[in-house]
């Protein structure tokens, strides 16, 4: 498992900083913050009355305190109830900064952060996370920028909530709360000799993210990523098998990740004529998805259960049509992408690797042929499989999907700037793999 920490004063981006990199890596994300805010909610609305060490440890022992991912977000339950939307005041600030100091809250609060680190690549931010939530982290970030800019930050959040904030209070609060973090006798703010100091007082929110990033690349141990992307056949999947033959990579069928959770589907004896957006969200948090390459074939696993053998059945191929557009599967199969590139030398094909799916990708290719050479590879393909086709009709279709494909509201195809575009309308199979390794060469690579 890889694992960043991020630790740093209040209002120096570190939840902002935690959500952009995990987003970017395909890794979970914890906000610690949130699990401290919601015994302090809870602590707040119980009738134990004044804070002291006794009283919270009674709390704690008496409350029961989860941390689930639904919606593509973290949601703390207190007793069973979503508490999350309750727990940005500055008053459950400053109680859970409080509670935080006291043992055996920690205790329960390094339970479940812990466990979490163990199971996930993960970015976990807070106060004390390099320090004694993953004191062998990976990487180990620590945010700071001025106070007045932090404080600034805070009020234009707040005011947006509260008219009535001032600037002056805000400041005044992120004072305590610093003095408070720095001194506590548990688990205080601390500098550690591995931290890699980001001071983003005159930065924003996507140059720091870029910092990081670059921090990462070089800390961590990176895979080459190769992103194709294109029209149909413009040749793009053949291209990506072939030259990951070549290179000795991987290719990641993308196409059977959504067969697999069809299978799952089916397999658990769910209900199609109940498919709607709740039903299938429900699916989902239900289902882990893993990846495995034996003897060179990639198997995909649903909690557990290699459904590879099934993933070209009729039945199988209707019901990835129906479930694959909700939102919640092309989010895990997306995490799933990215967790894999980040683990392996990989060539991905699509219509929006280079775009979105691996915007870091090392080098992205793009795949163009004039569209009469394209139809008639697809003429050629249905011809040869038996079937009655028309030229004329086969081409009207290509343009169909071409305009389809580029106007989609998700996963269109996008040539990126530094996409390096194959033209493939004059140029064989063995041509277009010489062409890529060459400009790979251009750009340093060394086959």
């Amino acid at each position: 498992m890889i694992n960043i920490a991020i630790d740093g004063f209040m209002g120096s981006g570190k939840s902002t900083l935690a959500k952009r990199l995990a987003e970017r890596m395909g890794f979970k994300v914890l906000d610690t913050g949130a699990i401290f805010r919601c015994m302090a909610f809870g602590f707040l609305n119980s009738d134990f009355g004044k804070l002291t060490d006794k009283k919270a440890e009674k709390f704690v022992e008496s409350a029961k305190i989860e941390v689930v991912f639904k919606d593509n977000g973290q949601h703390m339950l207190l007793d069973g109830k979503d508490v999350t939307a309750f727990l940005r005041t500055e008053e459950i600030g400053l109680m859970a900064a409080k509670l935080s100091a006291i043992p055996k809250v920690r205790e329960a609060y390094l339970k479940i952060a812990k466990q979490f680190a163990s199971e996930c690549d993960c970015v976990m931010e807070g106060r004390d996370i390099g320090t004694c939530v993953m004191p062998n982290a990976d990487i180990k970030f620590f945010l700071m920028a001025d106070e007045k800019v932090r404080a600034k930050r805070r009020f234009d959040e707040l005011k947006n909530k509260d008219a009535s904030v001032k600037l002056e209070d805000v400041l005044a609060n992120l004072r305590e709360r610093d003095n408070c973090d720095r001194t506590r006798t548990v688990g205080p703010l601390v500098l550690t000799d591995e931290s890699v100091i980001v001071d983003n007082t005159d930065m924003d929110i996507d140059a720091t993210v870029e910092y990081c990033m670059k921090v990462i690349e070089k800390k961590v141990n990176k895979h080459i990523n190769i992103a194709i992307d294109g029209y149909v056949c413009s040749g793009k999947s053949t291209i990506a098998k072939a030259l990951a033959k070549r290179l000795s990579f991987k290719v990641l069928d993308t196409g059977a990740i959504y067969r697999g959770f069809a299978c799952a589907f089916e397999y658990l004896g769910l209900d199609e004529d109940a498919i709607d957006e709740k039903y299938i969200q429900k699916f989902a948090n239900q289902v882990n998805v893993d990846i495995e390459f034996m003897n060179g074939v990639q198997h995909v696993k649903v909690n557990g259960i290699d459904h590879t053998p099934r993933l070209r059945a009729e039945k199988i191929s209707a019901l990835t049509a129906k479930i694959a557009p909700f939102m919640c599967i092309r989010e895990k199969v997306l995490q799933i992408q990215r967790r894999f590139a980040k683990k392996n030398n990989l060539v991905m094909e699509g219509r929006d690797i280079g775009s979105f799916v691996l915007p870091d990708a090392d080098f992205k290719f793009f795949c163009v042929a004039d569209e009469r050479v394209r139809a008639t590879r697809r003429f050629e393909q249905q011809k040869a499989m038996g079937n009655d086709v028309v030229f004329e009709e086969v081409l009207k279709e290509l343009q169909e999907r071409d305009y389809a494909d580029t106007h989609r509201e998700h996963g269109a195809i996008k040539k990126m700037p530094d996409s390096i575009v194959i033209d493939t309308t004059n140029q064989n199979l063995e041509q277009s793999i010489e062409f890529c390794i060459n400009e790979m060469k251009k750009r340093g690579f060394e086959a």
